[in-house]
């Protein structure tokens, strides 16, 4: 509709003969719980039609009883285009609302609305509704959106139901080949006789078959087909839903094949279990084109106007008001489609060999593999089930390359070991095994490589003896010291390793013979547990000194510089790594727990040091995180706290940084900047991101605040900054 030719059509406006029946019409009390007041008429209409269009004006009466002659709304209808708009008077703006979703003031819920005879009969006319009233309109309306909402709908239903013409319909053995292979709950229904029936009729067979001493719900085995079932009694029995199980039809179509994934249910009603009734239920549809790019659908409501077929895909289905269910994806594949599609659509798949290996699969998943893996397909053509099954449930797990050439290639192992992996039926494990035997150009009998797989070992796990010791020599160290231990061979190599690693972490040689190849493994592992629990801080000392091995440097450095004392307090520098945690030990801080302060310590971008009393020179008292240039960042005594102690020391910190100050050369200026920067930039970080503090004394407070809250500048820094 155009806006501008339709401000060319002037509204009605109101007239004396409605102003004397608007005055007339005085409120009086309503009952609705929205307002206390009502009219007769809370709402008059004036209808007229030019230039095509059916323009109503509305009048409020609260507005009117005050001598207003302007409609408060314009609402303009173009039947030719199935359209209407709203114009708002005392706003000049355009409204596309329908009327019912237009501001009214709360008393026309209770009230009517006022429309003559005449303009009721043009309405009716040009809207072709039922009535000509407010309701005629509104109605007419509702057609109108829901027209719309059709055609909006339709610009994506079309394309879909185009799609859904290439589908092919369903085999015509397609329910019976349900009841014979995907059904999995049968019965024996029997009528029961004194001395005990003996026939009764299979719903796998179709027949009646031999039965022998028969019990209502005594699970059985037909005695011709096989089959496992229940026995039933016909007197007893009622309608059995047996359990939804899936099923698969893959077809040819348009553009290329169709995956159609079905619930399969067998219904069988009272006393006529001789007519079962397969119901299955369509729930997706996996459009293929030739390069095996997926066009998933789904069955379901679309938009709350039914169901139908929809574009995408959902792993669920609803099933009520509020209930939804998981969709089944692993179930049988309808066979009888297959040759056709082996021999073209699928032939490079490997598909068809894994639905003949697996009853129950769920093809999509397969296909969805298949193309990030086509070696898969090579597996499955020169029979390694296992393989395949074990790359299928996770193929992050094989190891491979996609290059040009045979499966050996591919496989990073030779012809000759791709037939040993064949005849063994191997697995990934002893692909694994036959992988670092190429790698390492060994050749390792199969016996041993079945008694590694066997005991859970793989090549990775042997990662750290195996520069020192051959995979026999290892195998013959388990067997040794396992001897008649309840421990599995499994559990020696973890305490093997677990040792060696111990050992590594209080510098023993561990590639000395005596020590690597222990003769007393499990005596060796306890004696170095016990050292280590004894010497926990030379320990981790030493850990945090081969980390970080700058820092036995920087600490002797420290003394001259920063070492300071009066007659009340001093600061000391740690002579080792070991000081610095025993500090953070006695005052239960978090200095020896956070690797962050050793780095920055290794960097010489801060350093530790400790303030003492001076009358207690050994005993812990604050420790100072301190810049190169002086800067105090950090001041903490027991538990991360801050005392009004520190505030006495304030004083002498001062003097500290003076003193400090003198004794700086041009290099440790430099490095003093460059941690400036780096506080600047780290703090800005911090806020950005919204650091919080989570325990403690300073929970929920942002981190940066509570830095720069205990930050302690230079003296001069804050002259300049004043």
């Amino acid at each position: 509709m155009k806006k501008k030719e339709l401000m060319t059509i002037a509204p009605l406006e109101f007239t004396p003969y409605l102003m004397r029946i608007a005055k007339k019409d005085k409120p009086v009390k309503s009952n609705h719980w929205i307002m206390d007041k009502k009219y007769k008429y809370g709402r008059y209409l004036r209808v007229k039609e030019e230039k095509g269009y059916l323009v109503i004006s509305i009048f409020l009466a609260q507005f009117v009883r005050a001598g207003a002659k302007q409609p408060v709304y314009v609402v303009y209808i173009d039947k030719r285009a199935n359209d209407f708009i709203t114009f708002e008077t005392d706003t000049g703006k355009w409204r596309n609302s329908m009327l019912r979703n237009l501001d009214w003031p709360g008393y026309l819920y209770d009230s009517g609305t006022y429309i003559s005879r005449r303009d009721e009969k043009l309405v009716r006319g040009y809207l072709e509704t039922e009535t000509g009233d407010y309701d005629g309109m509104q109605c007419y309306q509702d057609r109108v959106r829901e027209q719309q909402l059709i055609a909006r709908h339709r610009k994506k239903t079309d394309v879909w139901d185009e799609v859904m013409k290439q589908v092919p319909g369903k085999p015509k053995d397609w329910e019976q080949w349900l009841l014979k292979n995907v059904v999995s709950e049968h019965y024996i229904f029997y009528k029961y006789k004194r001395g005990g029936a003996t026939e009764g009729y299979c719903t796998h067979c179709g027949r009646m078959v031999p039965i022998q001493d028969p019990r209502y719900n005594k699970s059985g085995v037909c005695s011709r087909c096989g089959q496992e079932i229940h026995f039933k009694s016909v007197d007893k029995s009622k309608s059995i839903w047996t359990e939804k199980e899936a099923a698969y039809l893959i077809q040819r179509c348009r553009k290329g094949i169709i995956l159609r994934l079905f619930e399969v249910t067998m219904v069988l009603g009272k006393k006529d279990f001789q007519n079962p009734t397969i119901w299955s239920y369509e729930t997706k549809r996996i459009f293929y084109d030739a390069q095996f790019h997926e066009e998933p659908y789904y069955y379901g409501d679309f938009k709350n106007r039914g169901a139908r077929w929809i574009s995408g895909d959902i792993s669920y289905r609803k099933v009520g008001l509020f209930d939804y269910c998981c969709l089944l994806t692993k179930g049988k594949v309808y066979p009888r489609t297959l040759p056709a599609l082996g021999r073209k659509e699928l032939k490079q798949t490997g598909l068809i060999q894994w639905i003949q290996n697996n009853p129950d699969l769920n093809p999509r998943r397969y296909l969805n593999i298949w193309r990030e893996m086509p070696v898969i397909e090579q597996i499955l053509k020169v029979d390694l089930p296992k393989l395949a099954e074990e790359v299928i449930k996770n193929p992050a797990n094989l190891v491979w390359r996609d290059v040009k050439g045979g499966l050996a290639k591919k496989l990073e192992i030779d012809n000759a070991r791709l037939k040993r992996l064949r005849k063994a039926e191997g697995d990934i494990h002893v692909l694994y095994w036959l992988q670092q035997e190429k790698k390492e150009n060994l050749c390792l009998p199969d016996d041993l490589i079945g008694w590694f797989i066997e005991n859970g070992i793989l090549p990775e796990d042997l990662a750290f003896i195996h520069d020192r010791m051959s995979y026999v020599q290892v195998k013959n160290y388990l067997v040794r010291q396992k001897g008649r231990k309840k421990d599995s061979i499994r559990q020696v190599l973890t305490t093997w390793e677990d040792y060696l690693s111990m050992a590594k972490r209080v510098k023993m040689n561990v590639h000395d013979e005596i020590v690597y190849r222990v003769n007393k493994l499990y005596k060796r592992h306890s004696e170095l547990v016990k050292y280590i629990e004894n010497n926990r801080l030379s320990v981790t000392a030493g850990e945090l000194e081969e980390e970080y091995p700058y820092i036995n440097d920087i600490l002797p450095r420290l003394q001259e510089k920063y070492e300071y004392s009066d007659q009340t307090y001093t600061v000391l520098a740690p002579r080792s790594v070991k000081d610095i945690l025993e500090e953070g030990q006695a005052l239960h801080h978090c200095i020896d727990k956070k690797k962050e302060y050793f780095e920055r310590l290794n960097n010489q971008e801060s350093f530790i040091l400790f303030l003492r009393k001076t009358k207690q020179p050994d005993q812990p008292y604050y420790t100072l995180e301190v810049e190169p240039g002086g800067v105090i960042r950090q001041k903490r005594t027991e538990y991360d706290r801050q005392k009004k102690d520190i505030e006495e020391a304030a004083a002498f910190l001062r003097k500290w940084q003076e003193a400090v100050q003198k004794r700086l050369t041009g290099d440790d200026l430099a490095l003093a900047e460059k941690s400036r920067e780096i506080r600047i930039e780290s703090y800005t970080e911090m806020r950005k991101k919204k650091v919080k503090i989570n325990g403690g004394l300073f929970a929920g407070q942002y981190l940066a605040d509570i830095l720069e809250a205990d930050l302690m500048e230079l003296p001069d820094t804050e002259k300049q900054a004043a």
